[in-house]
């Protein structure tokens, strides 16, 4: 495999899931120290594992993302340990699902609302602030975002869900444009269905399939190489063509 990121650190948050596994291996594949940072400390030894299993270079850190203290502990264990980050992957994240929580707007409570904006977007920016200085101050930075097919379409019984992935669409978007001068490129990527990941209503792909873990981890090694120079603030939708709208059978031609 091409060694693109080979010299760079990455931080990766989510890092214990399918799909932030698969991220890990393949940053450190092509060549990336990675930081590969979860909830827990065993789900961020795991991702870890499987980098060292296969050659590469992996720090597992426990973070929870929705504590800015424990995010900036974070940042100085990675920047202690490899004196700079180079590539930021937020790919922590989740519904009300994760907490058994799942209801209608009308039924939902400021508590749970709190949660999941907490999670995904709040935890989003968090880790882009410990970590920004050090790109500004190295005039390099590939800062990749985990958003969702919920931004754009939104998902029944998710609208928490769906208002936290819109904001970090806008949020990747304004972003981009403040730092851009400083050679960091802000990039998001949204996901539909994919293998393994949280369940989300199924209304068909136009590929007749559900995504790969692989498939998104390509993505983001791609953004977080220099293969992706020239491009900034732009959301990179991975999901078979579901927002296209629900996949028919048509009729084959006689």
């Amino acid at each position: 495999m091409e060694m693109r990121l080979k010299g760079k650190t990455a931080v990766v948050t989510g890092a214990g899931g399918r799909i932030g596994i698969a991220i890990c291996s393949r940053l450190a594949a092509e060549g990336a120290a990675v930081v590969c940072a979860d909830l827990t400390r065993e789900n961020a030894e795991k991702a870890a594992e499987t980098i060292r299993s296969a050659g590469g270079c992996a720090l597992p850190c426990r973070v929870d993302v929705t504590r800015s203290d424990e995010v900036r502990l974070m940042a100085e264990t990675a920047l202690g340990n490899f004196g700079s980050v180079e590539i930021l992957v937020n790919n922590a994240g989740g519904s009300a699902g994760l907490f058994r929580r799942l209801s209608r707007f009308e039924n939902t409570t400021e508590e749970i609302w709190r949660r999941v904006i907490d999670l995904n977007l709040n935890g989003t920016l968090s880790c882009i602030h410990a970590l920004l200085g050090q790109m500004i101050e190295h005039q390099y930075g590939k800062i990749i975002n985990m958003s969702s097919v919920a931004a754009e379409k939104g998902i029944l019984d998710r609208v928490d869900y769906s208002a936290a992935k819109g904001g970090i669409l806008s949020l990747t978007r304004a972003l981009a444009l403040e730092v851009g001068q400083y050679n960091i490129n802000v990039n998001c990527i949204s996901p539909g269905m994919i293998a393994g990941a949280a369940a989300i209503p199924h209304q068909g792909t136009w590929l007749g399939r559900s995504g790969e873990p692989r498939e998104v981890a390509a993505l983001v090694a791609f953004l977080a190489s220099d293969d992706s120079g020239f491009i900034t603030g732009d959301n990179h939708t991975i999901d078979g063509g579901r927002v296209l709208g629900v996949r028919f059978h048509p009729r084959k031609e006689k």
